[in-house]
């Protein structure tokens, strides 16, 4: 036996904390909430506006460019089809992605305040004191 081997044979340290499924379960469902809300406040925003004027861009309908390959194209067209009928515009498309994020960002905003004020304390009984500056 090498020298490195005695290494591999020590088993897995359990982590000393565990995470609760419960957490699991909210985060799961926030994936799928966020967007959903993103994709309703852009419907609210480009079809219940009438005070702004917004660029042609955000309200014309989408069409993805073909690139003059068959087998692609066939694909293309199915896809511009799909958006034609349903009329989606390319603002909801980065509305929604920018709404996403901006949710995403304040839900990890929320979460840093409440973890700061619930969570454990910052130091711990075996802690040497901060320096006094």
């Amino acid at each position: 036996m090498g020298f490195s081997s005695g290494q591999y044979k020590r088993g897995r340290q359990e982590r000393p904390w565990k995470v609760n499924p419960v957490w699991r379960g909210i985060g799961c469902i926030l994936l799928l909430i966020i967007p959903i809300m993103a994709w309703y406040v852009t419907e609210i925003i480009l079809w219940g506006n009438t005070g702004i004027k917004l660029p042609p861009l955000f309200t014309s309908v989408y069409f993805v460019p073909y690139i003059h390959i068959v087998a692609v194209d066939k694909v293309i067209t199915q896809v511009n089809q799909f958006l034609f009928s349903n009329k989606l515009v390319f603002g909801q498309f980065f509305l929604t992605i920018i709404l996403t994020v901006f949710g995403f960002g304040v839900m990890a905003f929320l979460y840093a305040v409440l973890y700061r004020v619930a969570g454990p304390p910052r130091y711990g009984p075996f802690d040497v004191p901060p320096n006094k500056v």
